[in-house]
């Protein structure tokens, strides 16, 4: 059954980018020496404050002044057998499509009740299901929901890849390697103790219970008395599509990416998986795989340093670089190399007209790595693997301190919304609003955030569980919290300060 038929463009906004990072990759071993003598003698000099003990440091050494990366490199390597590329991220792809595919459906709500008719109890959920659980491979048929200025040269999710869906891949599912226990641990939405699949779930049965009120002509209203005809819009200013949509995005994407394909927690898992020999009937080697996975969460297509960030919001440059570029020339969008992703969008957003390089700082990270993975035919040594961590942590900082620039983004959006008073935008603040909270559950997925577990719950503290509107009389206290907030953010991400008010 083909559900998704309606394409949400992507937000643009304006900037290029600028500076190449460098790379301690030629002459690693003098300075990785040096660098690791001075962070130790540090670590015993300055020790940890109570503050931040939950929250494991990261080491950033993207802004080495060494050789530089000149942006056209692309992220393809070799197998060691040299006949295929070792690089293979159908599944993540895929799971990015299937994320885009539950948005647009959900988005065309409205329309489908107008069209349909009454919705019966089950059945709207049902079809979630199709993309969230996918049994039986079911979401197979559905319909690439993005699109370009050229073909694209897949037209639905099993042209990527089969058998994949997002509950499999949900912060919670894997039985070992993850650093909390999700079913008990996960917090940020109330009191209430939810895992993030009942978290989902939830959402999908709210929207499905005001679709079947709707489409029996029983709307909400919001508070300032207009009816709502949207059945992902709450009468408290909950944009479920929002919520859902950024939250997976965390949940899945970046959990995965950075809790389990790049952590270093359990022997033969993410980073310690093994690198001796080829997975059998496979190009690449079990490491090399797990790294890939976690770059193609990310969602950066193969030559994202050839971009500019307008180019990758698709807000202006070349007109073959919007968004999407096609490399290999053939007249279409190869979605699983040519085309950005999620978090590699938003981090080039976030990078236009602003201080921060965290796009390219991912990317040349991610890059690096990969290659020192090429040049090496055995298990790593630990020079080499100290090395791997250095360019993890790097990768995973630039990341995070993306998401983070994002619910700072809208945060701004929010108090632009607040300062409107009575003349506010009911379902603008609220997509607003879900937004940002839904970017903000996702710093708990990384176990080395540099945001504590105590920041986070202050920072979800602040934020609440659903927007106050800006004609309560709450509304100046509201403002307060969230200026609180974005500076929450600000000191734990070290974050330039006119970047925080502009972003």
């Amino acid at each position: 059954m083909n559900l998704t038929n309606c394409y949400s463009s992507h937000p643009n906004h304006s900037s290029q980018r600028t500076d190449r990072l460098t790379t301690p990759f030629p002459i690693f071993k003098l300075c990785l020496t040096l660098c690791l003598t001075l962070c130790l003698a540090f670590s015993l000099l300055s020790g940890c404050d109570d503050s931040s003990s939950e929250s494991s440091s990261m080491t950033d050494l993207s802004n080495m002044n060494m050789t530089e990366l000149n942006g056209t490199e692309v992220y393809e390597f070799s197998s060691r057998d040299g006949e295929d590329s070792s690089v293979s991220i159908s599944g993540q792809i895929a799971r990015h499509a299937l994320i885009e595919g539950l948005k647009s459906y959900m988005n065309s709500l409205e329309s489908g009740i107008a069209q349909q008719g009454v919705f019966e109890e089950g059945e709207l959920t049902s079809i979630f299901s199709i993309f969230f659980d996918c049994i039986d491979d079911v979401c197979g048929d559905e319909s690439i929901t993005v699109s370009s200025f050229l073909p694209l040269k897949q037209a639905n999710i099993a042209d990527l890849s089969s058998g994949k869906n997002l509950l499999a891949k949900l912060a919670g599912q894997d039985p070992v390697g993850q650093h909390k226990d999700w079913a008990n641990e996960f917090i940020g939405w109330g009191q209430d103790t939810l895992s993030p699949e009942a978290l989902i779930r939830d959402w999908f049965t709210q929207v499905e219970e005001q679709a079947i009120s709707i489409s029996n002509g029983e709307m909400l209203m919001t508070p300032k008395g207009e009816l709502i005809q949207r059945p992902d819009l709450s009468s408290t200013g909950l944009d479920y599509t929002q919520l859902t949509q950024k939250f997976l995005l965390g949940a899945v994407a970046f959990s995965q990416g950075v809790d389990d394909y790049l952590d270093d927690s359990e022997d033969g898992k993410g980073i310690l998986s093994d690198h001796t020999a080829l997975v059998e009937g496979k190009s690449y080697t079990e490491l090399e795989h797990s790294w890939d996975e976690a770059f193609g969460y990310f969602g950066a297509a193969r030559n994202y340093l050839a971009y500019s960030d307008d180019e990758v919001a698709q807000a202006g440059g070349r007109e073959d670089f919007q968004g999407a570029n096609d490399l290999n020339n053939d007249d279409q969008i190869d979605l699983l190399s040519e085309y950005n992703w999620g978090h590699s969008l938003n981090a080039s957003k976030r990078d236009r007209g602003h201080s921060t390089d965290l796009s390219q700082k991912a990317f040349a990270a991610f890059y690096r790595g990969r290659l020192l993975l090429a040049s090496t035919n055995t298990a790593l040594s630990t020079e080499e693997l100290t090395q791997l961590k250095i360019y993890r942590d790097t990768a995973v900082l630039a990341w995070e301190k993306a998401i983070s620039a994002t619910v700072v983004h809208y945060i701004n959006a929010c108090l632009n919304d607040l300062d409107s008073g009575a003349e506010y935008d009911f379902a603008t603040y609220a997509k607003h609003w879900s937004e940002m909270k839904g970017f903000a559950l996702s710093f708990q997925f990384n176990p080395r955030s540099p945001l504590s577990s105590d920041q986070f719950s202050q920072l979800h503290t602040l934020l609440g569980t659903a927007p106050t509107m800006p004609d309560h009389s709450d509304a100046t206290s509201y403002r307060m919290q969230l200026l609180e907030a974005r500076s929450l953010l600000a000191n734990a991400y070290l974050f330039e300060q006119n970047d925080v008010d502009t972003w």
